[in-house]
């Protein structure tokens, strides 16, 4: 079994590359449980229904021209943004996982306290992934 130590996560929104802002990703992949249970069974049977993605991302703020604040708050309300995710820290196989269609129902537009670095965390869900 290979372990790995996660240090160079790369994740890009839109076309926009935040790989360097990016502190913590979180990328949870689940299909919602369907019952197909019928007469006779002994105990319950499921089968896999729709995928049910959500992607959280937190980062340093950058209110730079085209960095983290403008890609966050021109994603906000979309359900048409791109999310592609993956390590740079493993050798191969490495998964690509690009997320279509992800919706952005919010995002903080100040978070912190005095004296803290200024972040931002958000939260895509929904959409399809493609492993590559």
């Amino acid at each position: 079994m290979a372990v790995f130590v996660l240090t160079d996560a790369s994740v890009t929104i839109n076309t926009v590359d935040l790989s360097s802002y990016v502190t913590n990703v979180t990328f949870t992949y689940e299909k919602d449980q369907v019952e197909t249970t019928a007469m006779g069974a002994t105990g319950h049977v499921y089968t896999g229904g729709l995928q049910n993605l959500s992607v959280a991302v937190e980062m340093n703020q950058d209110l730079a021209a085209g960095k983290v604040f403008d890609t966050i708050y021109a994603a906000v309300g979309s359900g048409s943004n791109t999310l592609i995710v993956k390590s740079l820290s493993t050798g191969s196989p490495n998964p690509t996982l690009t997320v279509s269609n992800a919706f952005l129902p919010s995002a903080p537009i100040v978070q912190g306290a005095v004296g803290d670095l200024a972040k931002t965390s958000v939260t895509f869900v929904g959409g399809t992934v493609v492993k590559s």
